[in-house]
């Protein structure tokens, strides 16, 4: 019940509509005018990931600020637990993120012929996991700031979720500076993600550095 409740609340926040679907849309729509070299998948994979780290680091992670409180105080007099409200929450995030997953995908394969692959099952299970690592981060982010905080910090935070995940050399950007920040992207799942895509893409191989270093 808490859960449905919680799932309508997002729903009709425009700070989750603006943030988590218009924006990636937009991307996608951005990125396919402007680089068509690209493997296609990566480019919807890109778009996804603005959604998810929206939903994540303002949408969510503002949500948590607000009721964790309540909650936990909740849980000292009734049944619900904290850890019951978390796994609701992770549910609900999982909800959000395959609905961003099939708007994307919707506006993809009607207006920009987007082919629907056996390739998308296994990228919308990899997607998901990247859901629910970058929830974990603005879970974090929740508890350790105010509501007020996290809206003046959400959109940075958004912009350095996101410079972990795009991968700058599948535009062809090169330079110094650009090879230190692929360095550093190799820190983070988003680049491996990123790899594994492009290998099945190119009906190749997964590495399996690739994959344990993308799961672990």
């Amino acid at each position: 019940m808490i859960m449905k409740i919680q799932l309508r609340q997002v729903l009709r926040n425009k700070r989750f509509l603006i943030f988590t679907i218009f924006v990636p849309v937009i991307w996608y729509i951005f990125i396919y005018n402007v680089q068509k070299g690209i493997v296609p998948n990566i480019m919807f994979g890109i778009a996804v990931f603005i959604g998810i780290i929206g939903n994540s680091m303002a949408t969510f992670s503002k949500r948590i600020s607000s009721n964790i409180d309540f909650f936990s105080f909740e849980s000292k007099f009734t049944k619900y637990s904290v850890k019951r409200y978390l796994l609701d929450q992770t549910i609900v995030q999982v909800v959000l993120n395959t609905l961003i997953f099939l708007v994307v995908l919707a506006v993809a394969v009607a207006f920009f012929k987007f082919q629907i692959t056996g390739e998308l099952a296994i990228q919308f299970f990899l997607l998901t996991i990247m859901g629910i690592y970058f929830s974990m981060i603005g879970f974090v982010v929740g508890v350790r700031l105010e509501p007020k905080i996290i809206d003046t910090v959400s959109f940075p935070l958004i912009i350095l979720a996101a410079m972990t995940v795009i991968p700058f050399a599948s535009f062809g950007a090169e330079g110094s500076f650009m090879t230190i920040i692929s360095k550093i992207q190799m820190i983070f799942p988003g680049y491996y993600y990123s790899e594994i895509i492009n290998a099945i893409s190119a009906s190749k191989a997964i590495e399996l550095k690739d994959l344990a270093l993308f799961v672990g």
